[in-house]
C-alpha cells in the first residue's frame, strides 16, 4: 500500500471513531470551559502562545473532551534558548474541579455545572503533591487544566518555548510560547485590596469552627493570606483574634509573628517582598485607646501606610448614623492621620449630617447607574482624590439582604459570581483605573465555608459563589499532609484583573494616562458593561506593552511581538486583533447557550494528537 493510501485509510479511520476519541485542545484563560464545551472541528493542531511582564503571572488551558481515563499533564523545557528558563514553583498546573450551581445568578448566570475550584498538581504554597491527576473523563464532556506561569522577576526578556505533555487517555504535546515583555511589575499591588475573612473561615472549612487549637488555626490562616497575596490581594485581617482588648491589654506579639511576614515582605510568597495594602483594626475599633495602641505599634513597625478604620459597614445596616461621627471623634482622637472607613456614597452621608469620612466606599453601582436612575453617569467628581469603591450581591439582585438592597437594576455589573462570563470576574481593576479608584474592597472570602460544604453549596444572598473564593484544601479531599486553601478561577481572574491594572499604571507614571484610559475604556467601557472577550483583553494588553516599551525605549524586535492567549498552529504569527474584534464564537463558554461570547477561536489537535481511544469494557 502506498503511503498516500495509508495516510487516507489512516484518516478515515479516526474520522470514523471520532465518537470514540479523546480530543485535546486549548483555551484562553479568560473563559469557563463547562462540560458540555466541545471543541471546533476542522482545525490544525493548536498552540498556547501568551505574553507577560516580569513578575507576572500569566495563563492558558488545555481542555480534554472524552472518552478518557487517567489523563495527566506536564509542562517542560520552558526556556529562550539562551540558558534562561522558568521552571518549579513558577509553573503550576491546576485541575479544574466542578461545582454544581442549582439555580442561576441575577438574570444572566445560568444554573447548571461549573469549573470552580482549582486543585493544583503540586501546590505553590508548601510544594505539596495534591491529586490533581491522573483525572478521568466522561465521553462527549470536557475537562480542563489550568496552566499557571509566574514569570520570575529576574527572568530575561524574549521568547520562551517549551511543551505542554498530555498523557494517559489522551495523548498529545502542545507546543507553549511565553513572550516576556522587557519590564517588571511590582511585587505588591499598586490597587489597595481590602478583602475579608472572618476569625474563624477557615478553621469552619477545615473541621474546627472553634478554632480551638490556635497555634495551627493560624498557622492555617497565613496560609489563606500568603495564596491571596499571590493573587495580588490583601486579607485585611491577618490574625485570628484581636491582640489588644477593650481596656487596652493585650500583646503583639503573636500578631507580629503571624502577620508581621505580610506586612515586611518577608512572606514566602512567590511574588518577592509582596505586603499587604489594607489591613483594618480589629477589635474595637471605636474606642480612643484601642485605636491608639494600633496606631503606636504600626507606627512603630513602619506598617502605618495598610492601617486603616474601619468605621461602619453599609449604615443604616451594621450601625446608626447617629452613631458614626462619634465614632470618627474617637479615632480622630487616638490618630488624627488614621483613616476613617464607611461603605456608603458621599450623598448618603451628607443628607446624614456626617462628616469626617476620609475613605468613602461606594458599591460600584452607584459610582455610575444606567441612564434614567439617580446615579446615571459618573459620580465620580462628588469624591476626593482618594476613594475605594465595592462590587457586592447589587450586582446581581440581592436575596434576603433587607430593604433597598434588592437591586433591580438589570445584569452587566462586574461580579464575582460563579456561573457568570469569566471576564466580568476580571472587570473590576479595569474600571478601578478608569474612574480613578484607589482600592477595592469585598466583604469575605470564606462565607460559604458557613453554610455546609463549599464544594457542594456556595449560594449566598442569591448569588453562587458571592463572599466566598477560596474552597478548603482538606487532605481528604485534595491529598497532601498539609491542609491549604484552594484558589477558586475567579480569584484567578481578580489577579489577572489586578496586573492589567499594573499595566495601565505604569502606562500612567510614563506620561501616557490619557491613553491607558482610552484603552481601558474601549475593553469595559462603563461599570454596567462589564463582559468583554478574552481578544478585546489581549490586544488591550499588547498595546499597553507596546506603549510602555516604547516610551521606555524598549521597542521589541519583531520576534518579541508575538501575543495571544492562545493560536493556532496554522503558520499565524499570533497577533492579536483590535480592541473589539470578535475572532469567534467558543462553544459553552458564556452563560448560556444562546448569547454570543467572543473569543480566541480554540483548535483541537490533529493526526498524532488526536487518538483513537476505545472504552475500557471493550
Amino acid at each position: 500500500m502506498k503511503l498516500s493510501q495509508l495516510a487516507a485509510a489512516a484518516v478515515a479511520f479516526l474520522a470514523g471513531s471520532a465518537s470514540e476519541a479523546a480530543q485535546v485542545w486549548t483555551a484562553p484563560a479568560a473563559v469557563k470551559v463547562r462540560p458540555q464545551a466541545q471543541a471546533p472541528q476542522g482545525t490544525a493542531a493548536a498552540t498556547a502562545v501568551i505574553a507577560a511582564a516580569r513578575n507576572e503571572f500569566e495563563s492558558f488551558q488545555v481542555v480534554v473532551t472524552g472518552p478518557a481515563t487517567g489523563v495527566s499533564m506536564s509542562l517542560e523545557g520552558l526556556g529562550d534558548g539562551k540558558g534562561h528558563s522558568i521552571s518549579g514553583r513558577n509553573v503550576t498546573l491546576y485541575r479544574e474541579a466542578l461545582i454544581n450551581v442549582p439555580q442561576q445568578t441575577g438574570g444572566d448566570g445560568a444554573a447548571g455545572v461549573w469549573p470552580d475550584a482549582l486543585v493544583p498538581d503540586v501546590d505553590p504554597i508548601v510544594g505539596e503533591k495534591r491529586n490533581a491527576f491522573p483525572f478521568d473523563v466522561p465521553a462527549g464532556e470536557s475537562r480542563a487544566v489550568l496552566v499557571d506561569i509566574h514569570v520570575p522577576a529576574d527572568a530575561a526578556a524574549g521568547v520562551y518555548q517549551g511543551t505542554l505533555n498530555v498523557t494517559g487517555g489522551a495523548a498529545a504535546q502542545v507546543p507553549v510560547t511565553l513572550t516576556v515583555w522587557d519590564f517588571a511589575l511590582p511585587s505588591t499591588a499598586s490597587l489597595r485590596s481590602a478583602f475579608g475573612m472572618t476569625w474563624n473561615g477557615p478553621c469552619m472549612g477545615h473541621g474546627d469552627g472553634g478554632c480551638s487549637n490556635y497555634d495551627a488555626e493560624q498557622k492555617l490562616r497565613a496560609r489563606y493570606l500568603q495564596a491571596a497575596l499571590d493573587n495580588r490581594i490583601s486579607i485585611t485581617i491577618p490574625v485570628v483574634s484581636s491582640p489588644i482588648k477593650q481596656d487596652g491589654s493585650g500583646g503583639w506579639g503573636d500578631y507580629d509573628a503571624y502577620a508581621g511576614p505580610f506586612l515586611d515582605g518577608t512572606a514566602n510568597t512567590r511574588l518577592s517582598g509582596a505586603k499587604l495594602t489594607a489591613v483594618q483594626i480589629v477589635g474595637d475599633g471605636t474606642r480612643t485607646n484601642v485605636v491608639e495602641a494600633w496606631s503606636d505599634h504600626f507606627k512603630a513597625k513602619g506598617w502605618t501606610k495598610a492601617l486603616f478604620n474601619y468605621i461602619c459597614d453599609e449604615p443604616p445596616m451594621t450601625c446608626q448614623w447617629s452613631d458614626i461621627d462619634g465614632r470618627i471623634a474617637n479615632s480622630r482622637a487616638a490618630d488624627p492621620d488614621l483613616p476613617t472607613l464607611v461603605t456608603t456614597t458621599s450623598a448618603e452621608a451628607a443628607a446624614h449630617g456626617i462628616s469626617g469620612i476620609d475613605l468613602f466606599v461606594p458599591v460600584v453601582n452607584f459610582m455610575e447607574d444606567r441612564p434614567g436612575t439617580g446615579h446615571a453617569g459618573s459620580q465620580r467628581s462628588k469624591y476626593g482624590a482618594t476613594v475605594w469603591w465595592y462590587q457586592s450581591c447589587m450586582s446581581f439582585g440581592c436575596s434576603g439582604v433587607g430593604p433597598g438592597y434588592d437591586y433591580t437594576g438589570g445584569s452587566g455589573w462586574p461580579t464575582y459570581a460563579i456561573d457568570s462570563d469569566a471576564t466580568r470576574n476580571r472587570a473590576m481593576e479595569w474600571m478601578s483605573f478608569s474612574y480613578d479608584i484607589s482600592g477595592e474592597l469585598y466583604y469575605e472570602t470564606t462565607q460559604a465555608y458557613f453554610s455546609g460544604d463549599p464544594w457542594v453549596n456556595q449560594i449566598n444572598f442569591g448569588g453562587a459563589g458571592d463572599g466566598t473564593l477560596f474552597y478548603p484544601g482538606t487532605s481528604g479531599k485534595i491529598g497532601g499532609q498539609t491542609e491549604i486553601p484552594v484558589e477558586s478561577f475567579r480569584m484567578k481572574m481578580i489577579r489577572d484583573g489586578m496586573e492589567d491594572y499594573e499595566l495601565l499604571a505604569i502606562a500612567r507614571q510614563l506620561g501616557l494616562g490619557d491613553q491607558a484610559k482610552q484603552i481601558a475604556k474601549g475593553v469595559y467601557p462603563t461599570t454596567y458593561q462589564s463582559t468583554t472577550s478574552p481578544a478585546a483583553l489581549d490586544s488591550a494588553r499588547s498595546q499597553l506593552a507596546q506603549m510602555i516599551l516604547h516610551a521606555m525605549g524598549k521597542d521589541s524586535s519583531p520576534a518579541q511581538e508575538t501575543t495571544g492567549e492562545t493560536s493556532s498552529g496554522s503558520g499565524g504569527t499570533g497577533a492579536v486583533p483590535p480592541i473589539g474584534f470578535e475572532v469567534g464564537a467558543f462553544p459553552g463558554g458564556g452563560c448560556s447557550s444562546s448569547g454570543p461570547q467572543s473569543a480566541w477561536l480554540v483548535l483541537p489537535l490533529f493526526g498524532l494528537l488526536f487518538l483513537r481511544r476505545r472504552r475500557s469494557a471493550e
